[in-house]
């Protein structure tokens, strides 16, 4: 009965384990305002909040959560600088691509 408790145990720690180390909701890190640009585009949305469903499913495809865009939202907000590269990012890809 000793060795089941041992090998039990030895089970839920290596299954714990690897759970861990395959990183459960892993997310790509820090995002940049061109991952920012993508989700943007595909989403449609003036805020966020507005369908977080949506934005946590969109986010999701590139690797990234919903806070981690809600974050970066907030952050273009009050950054000018982000704001103008993310209006060179859109009408960049606005142009049409010479052949």
């Amino acid at each position: 009965m000793s060795l089941l408790k041992y090998l039990l145990l030895f089970i839920v720690t290596v299954s714990v384990t690897v759970s861990l180390l395959t990183g459960c909701g892993k997310t790509k890190g820090e995002m940049k305002i061109e991952d920012y640009a993508k989700i943007e585009s595909e989403l449609e949305i003036p805020d966020p909040d507005l369908d977080p469903k949506k934005v946590g499913e969109v986010a999701g495809k590139y690797g990234f959560t919903f806070e981690q865009y809600k974050n970066f939202y907030v952050k273009v907000q009050k950054d000018p600088k982000l704001q103008e590269k993310l209006g060179e990012l859109t009408l960049n890809k606005q142009k049409p691509k010479n052949k």
